[in-house]
C-alpha cells in the first residue's frame, strides 16, 4: 500500500472538516444563544454533539465519489491527477478558513463547487464546464434561497411568535399519566386548577408527584439539534468525496475510518473555532427573544427539509442566516446593516474566490 495518498487524503479531509465545523456549526444553534436559552458555549456544545452524530450516520449511506460530484460540474467525466486533486481540495479549505477568521458565515458547498470550476477551467478548459447546470444548481439557489427565507420569516414570525407565547404556557407531563399543565404567564409558576384536563403537574388533582415537561424551548432545542444532525450527515460524505482522488491515485478505496476521522475533525472544528460565527449570527444580525429564535429555526428547517424533499439545492448557511434577518425585520428591532453587508459580500464572492484559489493552486503545483 502506498502511504502518501492515504496521508494526503487524511490530512486534507481533517482540514476540510475542521474548517467546515468551525464555520457551519453556528447555522443551526446561533438562535439558541441569541434568544438567551443558553450560552454561546452551551449552544456550540449542543451543535457539536449533533453534528458529530450526523457525520457518523453518513457511514450508513457511504461516501459519494468525486466523480459523482464532478459529473454535474463537468461536461465529461475526468480522472483527477495530483495538481487538480490538490487544487480542488485546498481551495475550499483556504476560503472557509479565511471566512471563519473574518467572521463570515459562508457555504462550504459553494466553495467546493468554486474549487471544481476553477480547477476545471485551467485543467480542461471552459468548454468542459457544464455552465447550465452550474446556473440552475448553484447560481439560482444562491440568489433565491435567501429571499425565500427572509420573506417567510418576515411574514410568519408574528404569527409563530404569538402561537409560541400561548403554547409556552402549556406543559405536557409525560409521567406517570399524560397530563397538561397551565403555566402562569407572569410568574412562570404552574397554576393549580380544579379541572384535571388542564392542571398543575404536581397538583393533587393531577395525581402526579413528578413529570417531564415539553415546551417551545424544548422544540427550539430539538430543531437546532436536527438541523445540526442533517448538516453533518450531508457534508461529511461530500467532503470525503473531495479527497477521493488521492486514494484513486493509489488505486485505493475509501475506508470506513474516514467517516470517524471526518466526524472527529468536524467536531473539533465546531468546538474549538465555532464561537466567531455563532456570535455573529446570534447577536450581531438582530436582537431576538426565544420565541423569535424558535421561529427563525422553524422557518430554516421547513425550507431545508422541503428543498431536500423536492431535490432543490439550497444552502443551509444562506437559509439560516436569512431567516434570522427576516426575524429582525418582523420584530422591528432592525438589522445590523454592517454585519448584513459583510455577509452578503462573502456569499457573493465564495464561489469566484474559491475558483481563483483552485486555479492558482493548480498552476503552481503543475510547475513543481
Amino acid at each position: 500500500m502506498e502511504f502518501l495518498p492515504v496521508f494526503l487524503a487524511a490530512g486534507l479531509l481533517f482540514l476540510l472538516c475542521f474548517a467546515n465545523g468551525a464555520n457551519d456549526v453556528s447555522k443551526a444553534i446561533a438562535t439558541l444563544a441569541g434568544a438567551g436559552l443558553t450560552s454561546v458555549k452551551g449552544a456550540i456544545a449542543w451543535g457539536t454533539l449533533w453534528t458529530v452524530a450526523g457525520a457518523l450516520a453518513g457511514l450508513l449511506w457511504g461516501g459519494a465519489m468525486i466523480k459523482n460530484i464532478s459529473s454535474s460540474i463537468y461536461v465529461d467525466t475526468h480522472d483527477f491527477a495530483m495538481p487538480a486533486a490538490l487544487a480542488v481540495a485546498l481551495a475550499p479549505i483556504l476560503w472557509v478558513a479565511l471566512a471563519t477568521w473574518r467572521k463570515w458565515p459562508v457555504s462550504t458547498t459553494h466553495a467546493v463547487v468554486g474549487g471544481l470550476v476553477g480547477a476545471g477551467l485551467v485543467a480542461y478548459g471552459a468548454s468542459e464546464i457544464n455552465w447550465p447546470t452550474i446556473f440552475s444548481k448553484i447560481a439560482l439557489p444562491l440568489l433565491a434561497s435567501p429571499f425565500m427565507a427572509i420573506a417567510l420569516a418576515w411574514l410568519l414570525t408574528p404569527a409563530l411568535e404569538k402561537a409560541a407565547k400561548m403554547t409556552d404556557r402549556v406543559r405536557l407531563c409525560l409521567t406517570p399519566v399524560p397530563k397538561v399543565a397551565l403555566v402562569n404567564a407572569r410568574t412562570g409558576a404552574q397554576e393549580k386548577l380544579d379541572d384535571c384536563i388542564i392542571c398543575a403537574c404536581d397538583s393533587p388533582q393531577a395525581g402526579l408527584t413528578h413529570g417531564i415537561t415539553l415546551s417551545v424551548d424544548h422544540m427550539h432545542w430539538l430543531t437546532s439539534g436536527l438541523l445540526s444532525f442533517s448538516r453533518g450527515l450531508n457534508d461529511t460524505p461530500k467532503l470525503i468525496a473531495i479527497v477521493m482522488p488521492f486514494l484513486m491515485l493509489g488505486n485505493l478505496v475509501a475506508p470506513a475510518w474516514l467517516f470517524f476521522w471526518g466526524a472527529l475533525a468536524m467536531g473539533l472544528g465546531s468546538w474549538i473555532a465555532g464561537k466567531n460565527i455563532t456570535e455573529v449570527l446570534g447577536f450581531n444580525v438582530t436582537k431576538m427573544n426565544h420565541e423569535q429564535g424558535f421561529s427563525a429555526n422553524l422557518v430554516s428547517a421547513f425550507l431545508v427539509i422541503g428543498a431536500s424533499r423536492f431535490g432543490l439545492p439550497v444552502s443551509t448557511t444562506h437559509v439560516s442566516s436569512s431567516s434570522i434577518m427576516g426575524v429582525g425585520l418582523a420584530n422591528q428591532k432592525g438589522l445590523n446593516m454592517k454585519t448584513v453587508r459583510s455577509m452578503l459580500f462573502a456569499w457573493l464572492v465564495t464561489a469566484p474566490v474559491s475558483a481563483l484559489f483552485a486555479a492558482l493552486i493548480y498552476v503552481i503545483v503543475k510547475q513543481i
